[in-house]
């Protein structure tokens, strides 16, 4: 191939990127955030990246400093039968759905299992503990995984089922850094859940 046919090549792969890029857009999200019946209070700004990555119908993701780097999850509430991980061919019977009718350690087995469904590795769960959130019982739990190149993850999630709906948050960040420097945040979002 000619070094013209090249640069044609890369000229119109660019010109594409770029008029695809102005069809879905980053929002600069804070204070409430309307997610599905529920209202999350940020108490900084987020990045809502949602538009610009495959997230199922109904989950929110954001992020202060890029995806990889602090994702914080959002739903609205998922009703029977609907995924927190968008399923596609290649893991469509491993994607899990929610169920009304879950446990308590279901709904962080779900959690988990869709985590992993995100494409994390050695996903773990640990220490779940309840919480009370727009005056509902849910579960928090810490969870741990890998990227597939081994960067170490740390986050926790959370699900507050209210009228057999879920509402679930996940937070995840790299432990090193990330983790603890928007962990606070993260945590202050998902405690001002209302419903």
């Amino acid at each position: 191939m000619s070094k013209f046919n090249k640069s044609l090549k890369m000229g119109a792969a660019l010109a594409l990127m770029a008029a695809m890029s102005a069809c879905v857009s980053i929002t600069e999200v804070s204070g409430p955030l309307k997610v599905g019946q529920g209202t999350y209070t940020l108490d900084r700004s987020w990045n809502d990246v949602t538009s610009v990555t495959t997230q199922q119908k109904g989950v929110r993701l954001l992020t202060l400093d890029g995806p990889t780097l602090n994702s914080l999850y959002l739903s609205e509430g998922l009703k029977e039968g609907q995924h927190l991980a968008r399923p596609n061919s290649r893991r469509e019977k491993t994607t899990p759905s929610w169920r009304a009718d879950m446990g308590v350690l279901e709904q962080v087995e779900f959690v988990r299992d869709s985590v992993e469904a995100y494409g994390y590795a050695r996903v773990e769960s640990a220490s779940p503990r309840p919480v009370t959130v727009a005056g509902q019982r849910g579960v928090r739990f810490d969870l741990t995984a890998a990227t597939n190149s081994g960067l170490q993850i740390k986050g926790f999630g959370q699900v507050v089922a209210k009228d057999g709906l879920a509402y679930v948050a996940i937070y995840l960040a790299p432990g090193e850094h990330f983790y603890p420097q928007s962990q606070a945040s993260a945590q202050a979002a998902m405690d001002s859940l209302s419903l």
